[in-house]
């Protein structure tokens, strides 16, 4: 499978279907959605290259109600790379760009990396960019719009000026925004107070929630590696990718996005946080795993450098080579973090904050999924703090079992997503078929709508999947296409996307019949009513034991036990 390394094979291509399926990772679709992760494209861009390597006549406008969003915002992207040129050409040609050169160089960046990054230099005078850019021409909504330039007595001039560049790029390598970075001890700056960067507002070309700086150039060494390195600042970045770390890339600041980590987690089954180690750079981290770790699966490690230095200070004092060891062999894990991380909050000769702080770290230990890894961390914080092993694992187990009854009261014990129950179990197979059936059988929708209009499927992402399947059939009458359904599906939407792959490579028999349809509809229903007994018991429950009423508690908990039994019967 060209998404995951193994060494068995998983991947497999059905021509018949047109589609794709790896039974190892999950990954799914068509020829267009494989292209489009491999290189990165959008699917129009996917299309365009399929039609290219078949020599097919292809245009752009293709099977879309309204233009290209690249095509109706082409001309801001033309104006930032126009821009970035301009930029650069000042850095590298004019005299006007020697001091900012020289700069750049005695930090250690090479010609090579100057140019990779498009780098370059704003001048003083505001008018440069806005005179360069009329002659696109842009209007001037486009002008506003575009984030390069502030309006100004019924005229624009530009937004930035005597900064060092930074082009920030899109999927495909486009400059859609800029970071402008002062000059140190510039004696011309006469405002002390300027901001160090000045980032692009957000544009229709430029959404910071879902922007990752240099993705474009590292998702191939992402995928390749499974690695991604989360850094803090563009110069981090750029530092790193000169030192030979070609896997890294930025958020917009310390602000991490679920967006941004759904992105990451697309290639990548690894993430090296490594933000500034001074005291927001950790803080900043503490708040990356949080989010990290509700909203991925990514194995998370943290970098740890010299007190208050981020990687490009690092590898200016140290070298390449010292950084990239330091990668590669002196990572933290969570754990080892949160307990570096806590220990700074707490004064541990105070007996009281010793508790406290043993508290927290229990809280810790108890997130730590992997039981091995578990175990370990307890040893060593017991061996530590000269508690015992089995005083800390009792805690640690108690910390659980809280999670998890306040994840079962919030969340709903029995409505947890498919991707978290096993492949074999007889709620998620039988989801699975009832969909299979809808993908391929007319008859299907027919007896559906007949015998319960208002039927949903137990699990969240089955339901929001029949939802998108019955939204397209409601605009394809005539015919339900598998391949154009995948292509009807938003192209970041992996999880519909797996989904509809897994239930292809079903194996049913072509007749579907009527009791077929009622005997799953019914299944499904009957465990949804099991689930409904379930939760309605546990409640009446615990108010029993609140009132202290001990019979009824009793009758309660033989009653819960019967529906577990019947449940897993099912």
């Amino acid at each position: 499978c060209p998404f995951h390394d193994e060494r068995t094979p998983s991947f497999s291509v059905t021509e018949e279907k047109q589609i794709y399926h790896c039974f190892s990772c999950g990954r799914g679709g068509t020829v267009f959605s494989f292209i489009s992760e491999i290189e990165g494209l959008s699917f129009v861009e996917s299309v365009a290259k399929v039609a290219e390597l078949a020599q097919i006549p292809f245009e752009n406008k293709y099977s879309s109600s309204r233009p290209a969003v690249q095509d109706i915002y082409q001309p801001l992207i033309t104006a930032h790379e126009k821009a970035a040129e301009f930029y650069q050409h000042v850095l590298l040609q004019t005299r006007g760009g020697e001091k900012a050169l020289e700069y750049l160089r005695n930090r250690g960046y090479t010609l090579e990396t100057i140019q990779t990054f498009k780098m370059g230099l704003a001048l003083k005078d505001r008018t440069y960019v806005t005179n360069l850019i009329k002659q696109i021409p842009l209007t001037p909504q486009q002008m506003e719009e575009s984030g390069l330039f502030i309006a100004r007595n019924d005229d624009f001039i530009d937004r930035f000026y005597h900064r060092i560049m930074i082009p920030l790029r899109n999927e495909q390598g486009k400059v859609i925004a800029f970071s402008g970075r002062i000059l140190p001890n510039d004696e011309e700056m006469v405002d002390e107070q300027e901001a160090k960067y000045l980032n692009s507002s957000e544009t229709p070309i430029f959404n910071k929630r879902q922007f990752l700086f240099n993705y474009d150039l590292a998702k191939s060494a992402i995928r390749k590696s499974g690695q991604v390195v989360l850094y803090e600042g563009y110069m981090d970045v750029i530092a790193s990718w000169q030192a030979g770390a070609k896997n890294g890339v930025a958020s917009m600041g310390t602000s991490l996005t679920k967006e941004q980590i759904q992105i990451l987690s697309r290639v990548a089954n690894e993430i090296i946080i490594a933000y500034d180690s001074d005291r927001a750079g950790l803080d900043a981290t503490n708040r990356a795993i949080e989010l990290l770790q509700e909203n991925s699966a990514l194995t998370i490690s943290i970098l740890s450098l010299d007190a208050g230095k981020d990687p490009d200070e690092f590898i200016q004092q140290r070298g390449a080579e010292a950084y990239l060891e330091q990668l590669a062999h002196h990572t933290e894990s969570v754990f080892q973090f949160k307990k570096r991380y806590f220990s700074k909050q707490y004064r541990l000769e105070i007996e009281r904050e010793k508790v406290q702080f043993l508290e927290q770290m229990t809280i810790e230990l108890a997130k730590i999924s992997k039981p091995i890894e578990r175990e370990f961390a307890i040893k060593s914080l017991a061996d530590e703090f000269g508690i015992s092993v089995e005083l800390l694992s009792s805690q640690v187990n108690f910390v659980q079992r809280k999670f998890k009854r306040q994840s079962s009261h919030t969340t709903g014990e029995w409505t947890s997503s498919p991707m978290k129950i096993s492949q074999d179990s007889p709620m998620e197979v039988s989801q699975k078929q009832l969909l299979y059936r809808l993908l391929h059988s007319p008859e299907a929708w027919s007896y559906l709508a007949r015998e319960n209009e208002e039927f949903e499927f137990p699990y969240v992402d089955y339901q929001q999947f029949y939802i998108l399947l019955r939204s397209y059939r409601e605009q394809h009458l005539e015919e339900l296409l598998v391949q154009e359904f995948m292509n009807f599906l938003d192209e970041s939407d992996a999880v519909n996307r797996n989904l509809l792959s897994m239930i292809e490579w079903l194996e049913m028999p072509e007749e579907c019949t009527e009791k077929e349809i009622h005997d799953l509809m019914y299944f499904l229903s009957k465990k949804e009513d099991l689930k409904q007994q379930y939760q309605r018991c546990m409640q009446e429950m615990k108010e029993a034991q609140l009132s202290n009423d001990a019979t009824r508690a009793n009758q309660l908990m033989m009653e819960l036990v019967n529906i577990q039994k019947q449940l897993k019967k099912s």
